[in-house]
């Protein structure tokens, strides 16, 4: 899985990082595969869920203790509406859902 990322949302910039554990976490608080939770921040067709878990889990994961965690989202939540807040939520996912690497073949022979 990749490193945590250096992440300016709302709330301010702070190291965020889904691992497995975390996405696991995002699904069953969601009810859903992360690739569902993704389409419905992006869709606008979210859950609240849908937008605080993976800011939450992904503060976590990038190392914040889950208390400070919390006390983060809840200030953000204070100047962001959860409309505001879904599309850096759909950033973090994104960032640990899909990426691409430099050893992955471009479908493209030679090169």
């Amino acid at each position: 899985m990749r490193g945590a990322e250096q992440i300016v949302w709302p709330g301010g910039e702070h190291s965020f990082r889904l691992g497995i554990g975390e996405l696991r976490a995002i699904e069953q608080r969601s009810d859903a595969g992360c690739a569902v939770v993704l389409m419905r921040l992006l869709s606008s067709q979210f859950k609240i869920d849908d937008v605080i878990q993976p800011i939450r889990l992904g503060l976590i994961g990038g190392g914040m203790q889950e208390r400070d965690a919390q006390k983060v989202l809840d200030s953000a939540l204070d100047i962001a509406s959860p409309y505001a807040l879904a599309v850096p939520a759909a950033d973090i996912l994104r960032r640990f859902i899909m990426w691409e690497t430099d050893d992955q073949p471009s479908g493209e022979p030679g090169e």
